[in-house]
């Protein structure tokens, strides 16, 4: 049990409370309020420090590249089309931990497959904490990875296979599609069919499907807007140019590593077009990836920074960081806000992250422990 005392209480919708103090039981939050006071629980000063729910990195491969050999454990090239498989499996705890997400107030990520399959498979939501996994796991089969970037080509091209272009990337989506409705059940591959319906006709789980440049989104949302199928854009370098379709489907975007090889020069990056799209209701994250793999927490927190940087207000980049991931992967009952009754996840950090590269994680609370 822990009451963390005045600090800056960011709750993550927008809300800033001052001089709130915040109850943990357990491994939830209790109580949220000002002149909290509780003799059985230790106290956490946060006087002069700014209180975040934990940060949500909701497309991270860290945990299942197998570093340092890179064995790429979460990238099945055996065939393009693998919805059926869970990422969870391919998971290394000692990778996730030797991270140490959580000293930069990550405390929760979505780990996902690469990029290199058009159908990659499923997304598992997972603490950053060095516990067991049974108590790190979020939620299982969060959301499906697609992905229609040149990885894909790259892969089946040196295998001299189908899809050697986009054109067959984009052909292979679509007969998946048609197979799985038409199957009834009764193919070899049920499991494959029944994911894919369960994706694209039941609307059972969300899509996140990679893509970096302009054809490569633009055929993206020509086709789930015929599918009548909302999709979360991942990387998404060159979004700015088909902005108008992503604001009219409300296309999530989680934002790639724009700091890996300067993404912003390479695609001629507006990152001011961020705010265009967050007053249209579309909802925005960040990611450590870059083109199916992931580097550093920080680069998080970098990318973060440009955004505030690029004229986005600093409670609208939290948001992106909290609150919005946490809806993308269905998990916003129980992290992405501070509120009371969700997981005790918090960032307490010595001034704002966004604002400066010179604030700091003081501590890290994740399932009611401090962890750092």
């Amino acid at each position: 049990m822990y009451l963390i005392k005045n600090g800056v209480v960011h709750v993550g919708d927008g809300t800033i409370l001052k001089d709130c103090d915040i109850l943990t039981k357990g491994s939830t939050i209790q109580k949220i309020g000002q002149g909290l006071d509780c003799p059985e629980a230790e106290v956490v000063d946060a006087s002069g420090c700014e209180v975040f729910p934990g940060f949500i990195d909701p497309h991270s491969m860290i945990g299942a590249l197998g570093i340092p050999s890179r064995s790429l454990d979460n990238q099945e090239k055996s065939d393009p089309i693998t919805p059926e498989l869970n990422v969870k499996y391919s998971v290394d705890p000692d990778e996730l931990n030797g991270q140490e997400f959580y000293k930069s107030g990550i405390t929760t990520v979505g780990l996902a497959p690469g990029n290199t399959n058009i159908m990659g498979g499923q997304i598992v939501v997972v603490k950053t904490a060095p516990m067991k996994m049974s108590r790190r796991i979020v939620k299982e089969k969060a959301a499906l990875k697609c992905s229609v970037t040149a990885s894909v080509k790259s892969v089946y091209g040196k295998q001299n296979k189908m899809p050697m272009t986009r054109m067959g990337s984009f052909w292979m989506l679509e007969e998946a599609i048609r197979k799985s409705e038409k199957s009834g059940g009764g193919t070899e591959n049920q499991e494959r069919d029944r994911v894919i319906q369960d994706v694209f006709d039941k609307k059972k789980m969300p899509v996140f499907a990679a893509a970096e440049r302009i054809g490569e989104i633009a055929g993206l949302h020509h086709l789930m807007e015929e599918k009548q199928v909302p999709f979360v854009l991942v990387d998404g370098y060159e979004f700015g140019d088909v902005i108008e379709d992503m604001k009219r489907q409300h296309t999530g975007l989680i934002l790639g590593n724009v700091n890996d090889g300067s993404r912003i020069a390479k695609h001629g990056m507006d990152l001011g077009k961020i705010k265009e799209l967050a007053e249209n209701g579309n909802k925005i994250a960040f990611t450590n990836s870059s083109s199916g793999s992931s580097e550093g927490r920080e680069v998080f927190l970098w990318t973060a920074i440009e955004v505030f940087r690029a004229g986005v207000d600093a409670e609208e980049v939290v948001k992106m960081m909290t609150i919005h991931p946490a809806a993308m992967l269905g998990v916003g009952d129980r992290i992405g806000a501070l509120r009371e009754g969700m997981d005790a996840d918090l960032s307490i950090y010595t001034g704002h992250p966004v604002k400066t590269y010179a604030a700091r994680v003081k501590h890290s609370i994740i399932n009611g422990e401090v962890v750092f």
